[in-house]
């Protein structure tokens, strides 16, 4: 059974899909904000519609759309509200099926490009500090994909307030996802719980981790995010990574489609 996908080539640009024909349903990749895996306003919260348990054992959504689980996976991914990618974008708020789309296959979270690597892994930036203040963990489970250079160091609201670390990641294992658990699923026909809906902020985002290992518990559960553990982990220099997000400047526009680093007005502001 195929729980996820193999890695994307490090050297092909991440998908970017054509503007959907008349009646056909949006895709989530075919944005160009940043940070790429954000919700926006116009996708609201994450929304678990009404699910009902499938002929195979797993649970589906009782109106079945075509993203509900990344490709070749076999996850039911949490909605969001809407389907309009657009106006501000959510940093604390994840889509799930973009999520999932930069974690399988090693893609920036910020544009959606192919991450930085070099022989010590991928660039992958985390939080320096939990909520409370004290140092955050640089190794094992992480729901944050990896980055290229230039997002690593443009601006975030979030890193501004609690900190980043810049980090080679030697090996990143996709274990599982954090989800919202219905067990045990019916199995009479009828609906399993009745829907509700994450709130668009983080506290709306479920800490439960199903690992791929736990199959029954994973047919029962819609995903939030996918989770990697992080190992073989090592600092990043951070003039070394302005140095390689130079160079990519040089090789990749600021403005157009999918245009990762920070925008002209936002090269002055501090990290």
């Amino acid at each position: 059974m195929n729980r996820f996908a193999a890695p994307a080539d490090p050297l092909a640009r991440g998908p970017l899909p054509d503007a959907p024909a008349a009646g056909e349903a949006r895709s989530p990749l075919g944005t160009s904000h940043t940070p790429f895996i954000a919700t926006t306003e116009g996708e609201g919260g994450l929304h678990i519609p009404r699910v009902l348990p499938g002929a195979d054992g797993w649970i589906r959504y009782a109106t079945p759309g075509p993203f509900d689980r990344y490709p070749e996976t076999e996850v039911l991914l949490a909605r969001t509200a809407g389907t309009e990618p657009s106006g501000r974008p959510d940093g604390n708020v994840v889509v799930p099926y973009r999520q999932a789309h930069c974690m399988i296959n090693r893609l920036c979270q910020g544009c959606g490009c192919p991450a930085e690597r070099c022989e010590k892994g991928l660039l992958t930036v985390l939080l320096a500090t939990r909520s409370d203040g004290s140092a955050a963990a640089t190794s094992g489970k992480s729901d944050m994909p990896p980055s290229c250079a230039r997002c690593a160091l443009r601006y975030c609201p979030v890193l501004a307030a609690r900190g980043r670390r810049l980090l080679w990641v030697g090996r990143a294992e996709v274990i599982g996802v954090y989800a919202e658990v219905f067990l045990p699923p019916s199995r009479d026909g009828r609906s399993a719980k009745t829907s509700h809906v994450l709130p668009g902020s983080a506290r709306g985002l479920s800490e439960q981790l199903v690992l791929f290992d736990d199959e029954r518990t994973l047919s029962a559960s819609v995903a939030t995010r996918f989770v990697c553990d992080l190992k073989r982990v090592s600092d990043a220099d951070p003039v070394h990574i302005a140095e390689l997000a130079r160079k990519q400047a040089a090789r990749t526009p600021l403005t157009g489609p999918r245009a990762c680093g920070r925008t002209t007005a936002e090269a002055g502001r501090p990290a």
